[in-house]
């Protein structure tokens, strides 16, 4: 930062825990999701490791947002009420994330004013704390799921509309009347959330029903999740803006209630 450029907001990106093939291990965040933070946003990224979860009541107080980003691995079963035989072998799983992003989760609650943005995995870790359950997506269905060499070489295109529901966060962030409205989004989930309980709202979902965004706590928090991947062709898409615009708002503002205390 240069002299005289005014201080951002901090916001913790949860990394994924990744193996080399010699056994060790490093956390992993991706540029594509740090710099639209950054352009849309006004905030700086500081990358949260996966490695020690109790760490997340001292880190958590420090922060002025927290973001739960999509990720090549899923959730385990476990995480939600199933079990090591629930677990598919032709899948990544990253068991040190999901305790990481629970514990996150929880300690965020005793912090009201801390915005959290999830997407993807993020939005299914955020669903499952909050007691609700996922899915597959059937492999069938390619507008959800990964479709290079399907619809065209660009897997980040654009894949399916969400019917943004009226009266929540997003609806608010996309100017939505009584009516709602469609909005297109990419897509790139194999699991998706299947049950929510009722302390959750659901903001948007696709047309084949598939719960694409939901919140928690409007609108005193902010605490929302998108199904879709916000970071990419965030210029091409003015509610990927307008999310990570009301998302640096509120990390400002947490910023500002932190330097008075």
């Amino acid at each position: 930062m240069t002299a005289g450029s005014p201080q951002l907001p901090l916001v913790g990106v949860l990394a994924c825990r990744k193996e080399r093939a010699n056994g060790t291990t490093y956390s992993r965040v991706n540029d594509h999701l740090t710099t639209p933070l950054l352009d849309h946003g006004g905030v700086a990224a500081v990358l949260l490791h996966t490695v020690r979860p109790e760490h997340a009541a001292s880190v958590l107080p420090r922060l002025d947002g927290l973001v739960l980003p999509g990720s090549g691995s899923y959730v385990h079963p476990s995480s939600y009420g199933g079990t090591e035989a629930d677990a598919l072998p032709d899948r990544e799983y990253d068991r040190a994330r999901d305790a990481t992003a629970a514990e996150l989760l929880r300690q965020a609650e005793l912090i009201p004013d801390l915005p959290v943005l999830t997407s993807c995995r993020g939005m299914q870790e955020l669903a499952v704390h909050c007691g609700g359950t996922l899915s597959a997506v059937p492999a069938t269905d390619v507008r959800h799921r990964l479709r290079t060499g399907v619809d065209g070489p660009d897997r980040w295109a654009p894949a399916h509309s969400v019917q943004i529901r009226p009266g929540g966060l997003l609806a608010e962030l996309a100017g939505v009347g009584p009516d709602g409205a469609d909005v297109p989004v990419n897509s790139q989930h194999s699991d998706r959330v299947a049950k929510v309980p009722g302390g959750v709202l659901v903001e948007a979902v696709a047309p084949d029903g598939v719960i694409e965004a939901i919140s928690v706590g409007a609108p005193g928090r902010f605490v929302l999740g998108v199904q879709w991947h916000f970071e990419h062709h965030t210029a091409q898409s003015p509610l990927d803006r307008r999310i990570l615009a009301a998302f640096g708002r509120r990390c400002r503002s947490r910023m500002a209630s932190r330097e008075q205390q």
